[in-house]
């Protein structure tokens, strides 16, 4: 009978206990049926046993924060994170807090920043990728969160892992163009109409012109004095869908990262998906604004949703306010904003 050692053991439970948080309702975002719970469960498990069974703290890997949205009517004036970037860096503290109660080294979580790979989709300027990044950087700093949040540029992944797209480019774009053609105006094509128009960037519109589009876009077409605007759409849905082919296609977190799980924002069945705000706040920070609620808790909202029972809070130096705050007595202790702002 071939013996059983004690460290096996050990890193078998640890696995198990810090699984069992990381699908906490708390912080799981999709249910454990979309998830497909029984498939994905063992290989996630084996994930975690090979950084327990060597006492390291265990990773956790995001596609997120490529930029805020150039959208006047989800984040305003806003370019740079807000409090919304702030309480999801807080709310992946408090997993983090969460796991290493049960299992002391602890968690990593490395962010991959998008942001310069799509950023020509919708319309994004590559300095102010860089600056939003640079400024997430300083929050996580500020927030004393970079012994266990590390950032990193999802194309200099690519490279380091020896990817060169460039031989595929025309192919995925010809892929890309038959979608668009074979699902036009279907359920999945309008969806994609409306996810696209909402990241595309429409600055030169006023926010009551863009809520007004926007609620056009689910019928997956615009108003006729829009035209250039929907063909800008058409062509960004197009490329889009290549750009989520190079991402997938030539997936660097494999190579960069092979003992983590590959969690996700969206739900996905049999990935790991967050809340990163907090339960039951769906809508990502670069989406929305960062706001306190009637009872001081974290919330994301779009800019257009934000009314006169809402005070906006400054940074020194800083003309779009970082948060918002409700106007109403709050029950609980206050959230505190960067050192800076003090």
């Amino acid at each position: 009978m071939t013996a059983v050692h004690a460290p096996s053991i050990l890193a078998f439970n640890s696995a198990e206990r810090v699984f069992s948080v990381l699908i906490a309702s708390a912080y799981r975002k999709s249910s454990l049926a979309k998830m497909d719970l029984s498939k994905c469960r063992p290989a996630m498990l084996a994930t975690l046993r090979r950084r327990t069974k060597m006492g390291l703290p265990v990773q956790l890997t995001v596609l997120a924060f490529p930029f805020k949205v150039p959208n006047p009517a989800k984040v305003g004036e806003r370019r740079l994170p807000d409090f919304a970037e702030l309480a999801a860096i807080r709310h992946l503290g408090s997993l983090r807090d969460a796991v290493q109660r049960i299992y002391p080294p602890g968690l990593e979580f490395h962010i991959l920043h998008d942001g310069s790979l799509i950023r020509g989709v919708f319309g994004i300027e590559s300095q102010e990728v860089h600056q939003y990044e640079t400024y997430f950087a300083g929050l996580v700093a500020e927030d004393h969160a970079s012994h266990f949040i590390r950032c990193h540029d999802f194309r200099k992944l690519q490279q380091r892992s020896g990817f060169d797209t460039c031989g595929s480019i025309e192919q995925l774009r010809l892929a890309a163009k038959r979608w668009w053609q074979r699902h036009y105006g279907t359920a999945e094509w309008k969806c994609s109409f409306q996810k696209t128009l909402g990241m595309i960037n429409v600055r030169e519109f006023s926010v009551a012109a863009v809520t007004i589009i926007m609620k056009h876009a689910i019928a997956g077409r615009l108003p006729p004095e829009y035209a250039r605007l929907e063909q800008r759409v058409h062509e960004a849905m197009v490329q889009y869908h290549v750009q989520d082919a190079v991402i997938h296609q030539f997936d660097p977190r494999p190579y960069c990262f092979p003992d983590a799980i590959h969690a996700t924002t969206r739900e996905r069945r049999g990935r790991l998906s967050i809340w990163m705000v907090r339960r039951g706040q769906s809508l990502l920070p670069w989406h929305g604004v960062g706001c306190l609620d009637a009872l001081g808790r974290p919330q994301v909202v779009h800019a257009a949703q934000v009314s006169e029972k809402y005070c906006p809070e400054f940074i020194g130096g800083e003309n779009a306010p970082f948060r918002y705050r409700q106007l109403a007595k709050s029950t609980t202790t206050d959230l505190a904003l960067p050192n800076r702002e003090r």
